[in-house]
């Protein structure tokens, strides 16, 4: 992601306001597939491929 944000911790989520805490998922939100790393966008190109195949081989 461009500006990566920190992964959080479970007592760092503890800490937070219920409305922190949906703020700081919502911040993580990936909504651009470019801001992925490419192996990762990678393997879910592929994911989707096999997928919609092995949907295609049953119908």
């Amino acid at each position: 992601m461009a500006d990566k944000q920190e992964t959080l911790s479970a007592e760092q989520l503890d800490a937070m306001t219920p409305d922190e805490r949906a703020q700081a998922f919502r911040d993580r939100i990936v909504t651009d597939a470019h801001e992925l790393p490419e192996d990762f966008r990678r393997k879910i190109y592929d994911r989707a491929q096999q997928l919609g195949a092995e949907r295609a081989d049953r119908s």
